[in-house]
């Protein structure tokens, strides 16, 4: 089979052509869809939004210092609203459960699983870059829903209260304790320097500008002055006299004692005032203790004090902004939602469930597809006969099921006779057509209609084809070769026998077993339809006969040679029923028989592999297959053998015809 790149088009032949593929799993699909939808239980949500103020008060600064964590404060807080502590006293004062005593009742696992499933109900996000809060509680119940997210916003408020107050008396305490310890220390440090005052009455803590004690000294000044006038002495002499004069060296004499006295005097008062600089040095830092001990104690009594307003302020952090209302309508399951989902896997699994059926199907359906295989012509396109009934009801249809079954058979299935006009009709006459102008006789005027599985509508194709030559004049024999599955006999109203199974025994020559038209009148027939049908007269059958178990050897009798042979003498077309090609050896013995042979092919019914078996196992007796017939197409298997315009043409034919 030749492989072809699947176009647009094709695409579009394969969705018509599975079409109830595609609808029947969008019905399933969306159904399943609704179905499942209405059975779940709905859930209501609703939601409350709290605000929370973030005061930046010098205590709760003091506090944020010494119990500070790396975290943000917006999402603590969210997660603590749904924390087991807060849950636990929703539960609570939901009366969900009983406050616990002991450690015993509080550890009980139905009463943590309550809890647990209140935590899953509620859900907390800060609302975009704000420091507000949104709680959000889903159940099965509205009232729930808002009876939860109110209470969990209550009791988070009351907690967050609670703990604001619990943390400023816990800071009042920290700040008395340390107020009181510095106050200590302030007064040992003032008792310090009183005590010091009193013992060193004489000690005075200078200024830092005043001249050191030895310079202002009356002595000290005396010596420098007279070492200075001496100095100046010596001068002078030496401008007039050399060193080793008398009066230099007395002069030099008396500045070497002068500066020793200095000296001297110095080391004295130094002696004398060093433990005045002792003394004056702890004096300093007496004072500076005192001094910073005021300091700290000063500053704690202060963050006392705050301390002691923050515990008695009333003002609350948390503040219940919108107090959630109960739902009208429940969140899940979105109906609308869900249907719009079914819709699109329905459309998507029916794609997908056609495209895969397409790609399993072995059947041919594309002419081209068909001579390539085969190696043979198409020589006929047969519609389906019930797309000239897409308007009727189904009552209708089922009561034409009920007609067939009680012996209407002949009408539905003898288009040719009963409907003339009808596009099938007009189909059979185009393969008559098709017969006679690819030169039918050049090949012989006895040919087998077979197939190569059962219920291909082989035998209908050869009636109707027996009854379209009979009406271009020319002499044709329907023979009822099929022994397994006899159903001309049926079709036509005549007897079963004698037949075909009683000439080849020699039971009953072969014009005797001939039916004409007088047999068909006095059949099941209608009379006025086989009167008013022009060249019926021309048609001639032989029935089966009786049965026989051995169809097969029966065939293979020389008799049955002989007979054909005879029969083309007196016949211009001459049709054999057959039975299936693959099950049976029967068409294979007749084809043989015969001067060709022609195969009935029902589209998208029978696979590709079977119908080239069937041509092979014929072509391997030296059976001359003649082509292939399309029987029973319908619009939506092939696009190329889709005869809708031809249809519409048959159709306006035919009624222009019964106008005339």
């Amino acid at each position: 089979m030749p492989k072809l790149e699947m176009s647009l088009i094709d695409y579009l032949r394969v969705i018509r052509k599975r079409m109830r593929i595609i609808v029947l799993s969008f019905i399933l699909v969306i159904s399943s869809t609704i179905f499942f939808t209405t059975r779940q239980t709905p859930i209501y949500s609703t939601s409350c939004k709290v605000k929370i103020e973030q005061r930046k008060s010098v205590a709760e600064v003091l506090t944020e210092l010494i119990t500070w964590s790396p975290g943000d404060e917006m999402t603590s807080q969210a997660n603590f609203i749904k924390s087991y502590q807060i849950m636990e006293k929703v539960a609570e004062a939901l009366d969900y459960i009983k406050p616990a005593k002991t450690d015993k009742e509080r550890d009980d696992p139905g009463r943590i699983a309550i809890i647990k499933g209140l935590q899953a109900k509620i859900n907390t996000e800060q609302v975009e870059y704000t420091n507000i809060i949104a709680i959000t509680a889903t159940s099965s119940n509205p009232e729930e829903a808002m009876k939860l997210v109110n209470t969990t916003a209550k009791i988070y408020a009351q907690t967050h209260y609670e703990n604001k107050i619990q943390e400023a008396s816990q800071l009042k305490q920290f700040v008395k304790e340390q107020l009181d310890s510095y106050l200590r220390d302030l007064q040992v440090s003032q008792n310090e320097l009183l005590r010091f005052r009193q013992e060193n009455p004489l000690i005075v803590e200078r200024d830092i500008t005043s001249p050191p004690p030895l310079e202002t000294d009356p002595r000290i000044i005396s010596l420098k002055e007279e070492i200075v006038n001496t100095e100046l002495q010596l001068i002078t002499l030496k401008s007039r006299y050399t060193d080793e004069h008398p009066e230099v060296i007395a002069i030099k004499r008396k500045l070497d004692e002068s500066k020793k006295n200095l000296s001297e005097a110095i080391s004295q008062l130094s002696e004398q005032h060093k433990d005045f600089s002792t003394k004056e040095i702890r004096l300093i830092q007496l004072k500076r203790n005192v001094k910073v001990a005021e300091d700290i104690y000063y500053m704690f009594r202060t963050k006392y004090e705050e301390a002691r307003i923050l515990e008695a302020e009333k003002a609350r952090d948390v503040e219940i902004i919108e107090p959630a209302q109960s739902p009208t309508k429940p969140v899940k399951p979105n109906v609308n939602f869900n249907i719009l989902i079914g819709i699109i896997s329905g459309l998507l699994v029916g794609m997908v469930l056609a495209f895969v059926t397409e790609s399993f199907d072995t059947s041919i359906g594309r002419i081209d597809d068909i001579e390539e295989l085969i190696k043979v012509p198409v020589l006929g396109i047969i519609p389906n006969t019930a797309m000239e009934k897409t308007g009727k009801r189904y009552f209708e249809r089922f009561r034409k099921k009920a007609k067939i079954q009680e012996g209407g058979l002949s009408q539905e299935r003898l288009v040719v006779l009963f409907e003339p006009n009808s596009i099938a009709a007009e189909a059979y006459k185009t393969l008559r057509t098709n017969l006679d102008l690819t030169g039918l006789k050049k090949f012989g005027n006895c040919i087998v209609i077979t197939s190569s599985a059962p219920q291909e509508g082989k035998t209908q194709t050869l009636c109707n084809l027996a009854i379209a030559f009979a009406q271009s004049g020319q002499k044709t024999l329907i023979v009822g070769s099929d022994f397994r599955k006899p159903v001309i006999y049926k079709l036509f109203g005549v007897p079963r026998s004698p037949g075909l199974s009683e000439v080849l025994i020699g039971n009953v020559p072969w014009k005797d077993a001939i039916n004409t038209t007088t047999d068909m009148l006095l059949g099941k027939l209608q009379y006025d339809r086989i009167i008013k049908t022009k060249g019926i007269e021309n048609l001639h059958i032989m029935t089966c006969g009786e049965h026989t178990p051995n169809p097969s050897e029966l065939l293979s009798f020389s008799e049955m040679s002989m007979l054909l042979k005879e029969l083309k003498q007196n016949y211009d077309l001459i049709l054999l029923d057959s039975a299936p090609t693959l099950p049976v050896t029967d068409s294979a013995i007749l084809g043989a028989k015969a001067d060709g042979a022609i195969i009935v092919y029902q589209a998208g019914k029978t696979s590709r592999n079977a119908l080239l078996r069937a041509k092979i196992q014929l072509e391997n007796v030296n059976v001359r297959v003649l082509g292939i017939v399309i029987n029973n197409l319908k619009a939506r298997f092939v696009e190329d053998v889709t005869p809708s315009q031809r249809y519409r043409y048959y159709r306006y034919y035919g009624e222009k015809r019964e106008q005339k």
